[in-house]
């Protein structure tokens, strides 16, 4: 609020005073018609307007939206601190059932579609159904919106905009699509739109947060998956199944 006028929705008011030769004339009425009162009632609303404007009272706007920073130790595992900073902590984790999932890092990694060299994640875990260790690398992505893929070995894909975690400030119900640019070395090159939603962000920012991921293709639905993290914890429940 700046002195010598009230800011209201984006517009400043300022209060204007009138000089001049006019005269003033009093008329008394001896008798008030309905079309009297409706314009007295008009006049006494537009001053008692006006009187609380030159008093300075402020009228609040309220926000019901409940907003979280989610920070990067959410899914890493590690303690949750009050910094809104985007780090790059050292961590070996393992995590999930009988602790089959792991994230190391942070190591740096040439992109070989880019050759820009960045600072990753390896997350990893054993395939029985592919008999061999799935391995991705993570970082933040879409402007520190996300963390996502930018490799996974399943067909040595490189990953554009990829986004699988919220990163930053998100709200309670609040939705936001990223497209992702594939380069598959089998598949060729396509892309997916990726969708995440918030379900529940907690209490505060040691509290759990749950969230859906939606990816798909040409409006194609290709996967979607329902996440669970914890504060220490990491991926703890995958549509609501420990095992996964």
């Amino acid at each position: 609020m700046h002195s010598g006028g009230l800011s209201l929705f984006g517009t400043t008011y300022h209060s204007n005073s009138y000089d001049g030769n006019s005269q003033t004339r009093h008329h008394f009425p001896t008798q008030t018609s309905p079309d009297n009162i409706n314009v007295m009632n008009k006049v006494f609303g537009t001053l008692l307007v006006s009187t609380l404007f030159s008093f300075g009272t402020t009228f609040p706007i309220t926000t019901f939206a409940k907003e979280r920073f989610i920070p990067i130790e959410l899914w890493l595992g590690e303690n949750i601190t009050t910094t809104q900073k985007l780090p790059f902590p050292e961590v070996d984790f393992k995590f999930g059932y009988k602790e089959r999932h792991r994230i190391k890092g942070p190591i740096n990694w040439e992109n070989p579609a880019t050759k820009e060299n960045i600072r990753v994640y390896v997350r990893s875990r054993f395939s029985k159904k592919l008999k061999k260790e799935i391995s991705q690398l993570w970082t933040y992505t879409n402007n520190n919106q996300c963390l996502g893929r930018v490799f996974d070995n399943r067909g040595n894909r490189v990953i554009e905009n990829g986004c699988k975690f919220p990163i930053g400030f998100w709200k309670q119900g609040e939705s936001r699509s990223f497209s992702s640019n594939y380069y598959d070395k089998k598949k060729g090159n396509y892309k997916r739109t990726k969708l995440i939603t918030i379900l529940n962000l907690g209490k505060d920012e040691n509290s759990c947060i749950e969230f859906k991921w939606k990816s798909s293709q040409k409006n194609v639905l290709v996967d979607e998956n329902i996440y669970e993290y914890c504060p220490k914890k990491g991926l703890i429940r995958v549509n609501g199944k420990k095992r996964f």
